[in-house]
């Protein structure tokens, strides 16, 4: 396989643990089993995947996920992360990938 087809490969799926967002056909695995996201799980998921180890605030990831054309609010971006965590994490309540940090916003330590 050529370095370029390689790179493309790469960019089309996301792995971290168990689990494994395939960007081309807009699935999320985790244990080889589809997990339905909804469009705001799937938008968060994939930007968090895409700043791994980054600390991301919350208006950032308000304007990245909803747009800065919709009134929203930073408890929507917990409320959003907290239905995600449910599908991503084993441990939802000791998160061992999406962190949170305490008055900035979330990072992703996968």
């Amino acid at each position: 396989m050529n370095r370029s087809r390689h790179r493309l490969a790469d960019a089309s799926t996301l792995d971290f643990g168990n689990c494994r967002l395939d960007r081309t056909s807009h699935q999320f695995f985790r244990d080889e089993d589809e997990v339905v996201l909804t469009g705001k799980e799937y938008r968060l998921l994939e930007y968090f995947l895409e700043h791994r180890g980054k600390a991301l605030k919350r208006q950032g990831i308000m304007n990245h996920v909803w747009g800065s054309s919709i009134l929203v609010t930073q408890r929507s971006v917990d409320r959003c992360v907290t239905t995600l965590r449910q599908k991503v994490e084993s441990n939802p309540k000791a998160p061992a990938y999406i962190k949170t940090i305490r008055d900035v916003g979330y990072r992703f330590a996968g």
